[in-house]
């Protein structure tokens, strides 16, 4: 009799490698505090499993499911793709994304790469049988009932507007706040401000001088930033500061963006809704002094193909502060043409301030036969005028404005480049010179080589990293932008997890 020996298997089945994904769509601190529980409930489970080998925990905060372009999922598609993820486990289809083609698409994919995504609250996995035909119904359930409480919301504003009960935000107006009462009154701090913005447009003083002022004053926006051209033209043109109210100016569109109402959507105007900071009469002097500011820039422009014909005067007028070329600039929807310096444009406001010339106040003026270079002065009101030299004249005392050269990328020159390192991804920050600015930043090298859904890249001044004195050992830096738009950096000698 003959025995036979079988031995066995002694090569142990390879521990899955799972993640989690999670997703919050508000920044409300409870949203927050729930990110947080889900992203400590996920490790440890994962970490709990005996046949799981933790592969980390994927998450986004404050983004719609609709959204398509999540920095957390795509980072977490992309080490799918890498080999990196065998099993994903998220709370529900709804977490995951709201639009069904999302749903589908990316589960398909991973599915290309024999990765599972398991949906505890319905119990699908998608590598299942089955999964593909349920996750197909409850996705499209998940996006039905987003849309529909969606429509519900938008369904009580529009009773609200019927009846012409207002809608008001203007605690976040500069010059309202609310009394004791509920009721929106003027904030006199602010109030005296908004009169003189006014007062101020309407004697001819541009958006430009009147940012100027304010921000010279130390008067800040709600948001407590600067002025700046935008934010004076929406104050002016706002209707509120009159005593009157649009409901429905803007509206959520159909990609779940909030737009400008142009006549899309019905609209509601309110007259004598809440007090009023300027009078109706001043408020529409205002308005005309913008109006006819408007009518100056877009009168006499010529908006034609580009050669000599049309514009006589092209390849022959310059910048008389650097020296540099004037180039075309359209604007305004295709309404309005002027001519900037292209100094400027290439090097920033720190090489040359500029000029901006419309066209047709070139057009009319235009009678010369050579080179000419151009300058502003503008007046206190914010108005310019303009003054023509002769390149003969212009270059017996100036010389063509050169930037400064920056310096080579060496050790001598930059101490610390072998020992900066992305905060995010632990990739190195390479040197990047800006061609607008001419100024030296450092970004990550991951993100240029493979793209943000590999990392979202770090990016910082070089200014910023020499203003750290002397760095002796390896450091990962991050950015975080503050509620205003400010950029704080941050560093540790600590390398991020992968």
């Amino acid at each position: 009799m003959e025995i036979q020996i079988r031995e066995g298997n002694r090569e142990q089945k390879r521990k899955l490698r799972v993640c989690a994904y999670c997703r919050v769509s508000t920044d409300a601190d409870e949203q927050e505090n729930s990110l947080e529980n889900q992203i400590r409930h996920y490790e440890t489970v994962i970490k709990a499993t005996p046949s799981y080998e933790y592969a980390g925990v994927y998450s986004d905060f404050a983004i719609s499911g609709f959204k398509e372009k999540r920095p957390g999922l795509q980072k977490m598609l992309a080490d799918a793709q890498k080999g990196k993820i065998d099993l994903i486990l998220t709370k529900s289809v709804s977490r995951f994304a709201r639009n069904t083609s999302i749903v589908l698409e990316a589960t398909r994919k991973l599915k290309e790469l024999n990765v599972g995504v398991f949906f505890e609250l319905q119990n699908i996995n998608t590598l299942s049988g089955e999964g593909e035909l349920m996750l197909t119904i409850l996705a499209a359930f998940a996006q039905a009932e987003s849309e529909s409480g969606s429509a519900g919301a938008k369904m009580v504003y529009q009773r609200k507007y019927e009846a012409g009960i207002p809608v008001q935000y203007l605690e976040r107006s500069f010059g309202y706040t609310k009394d004791e009462r509920g009721v929106y009154i003027a904030d006199e701090s602010e109030a005296v401000w908004v009169r003189k913005i006014y007062e101020m447009a309407a004697d001819g003083y541009t958006p430009a001088a009147i940012k100027r002022y304010l921000n010279e004053n130390g008067v800040k926006t709600v948001g407590g930033t600067k002025w700046s051209d935008s934010t004076v033209f929406r104050l002016i043109e706002n209707e509120i500061y009159k005593g009157d109210y649009i409901m429905h100016k803007h509206f959520v569109n159909e990609e779940r963006k909030l737009v400008r109402n142009r006549g899309e959507v019905d609209a509601w105007y309110i007259e004598d809704d809440h007090e009023a900071i300027v009078s109706p009469e001043l408020w529409q002097k205002a308005q005309d002094a913008i109006e006819a500011k408007r009518d100056y820039l877009a009168e006499g422009s010529v908006i034609e193909d580009f050669t000599e014909e049309n514009y006589p005067y092209m390849n022959r007028i310059f910048c008389a502060k650097c020296g540099h070329p004037l180039y075309r600039r359209i604007y305004s929807n295709g309404n309005r043409l002027n001519w900037g310096c292209s100094g400027t444009k290439r090097h920033g406001k720190s090489f040359c301030e500029g000029i901006n010339i419309p066209d047709g106040v070139l057009r009319k003026a235009w009678h010369f036969d050579g080179n000419m270079y151009i300058d502003e002065k503008p007046s206190v009101k914010g108005t310019k005028e303009f003054t023509y030299l002769k390149e003969s004249s212009w270059k017996r005392r100036h010389k063509k404005k050169v930037p400064e050269a920056i310096p080579e990328n060496t050790e001598e020159a930059y101490p610390y480049r072998k020992k900066i390192f992305c905060g995010l991804c632990g990739s190195r920050l390479v040197r990047h010179v800006n061609p607008k600015s001419h100024k030296v930043i450092w970004i990550c090298n991951g993100a240029k080589r493979k793209g943000v859904a590999f990392c979202r890249g770090t990016r910082i001044p070089d200014s910023v990293i020499r203003g750290w004195g002397e760095i002796k050992k390896d450091i990962y830096i991050q950015r975080k932008d503050d509620k205003n738009g400010k950029k704080r950096y941050s560093y540790t000698s600590k390398k991020p997890t992968a």
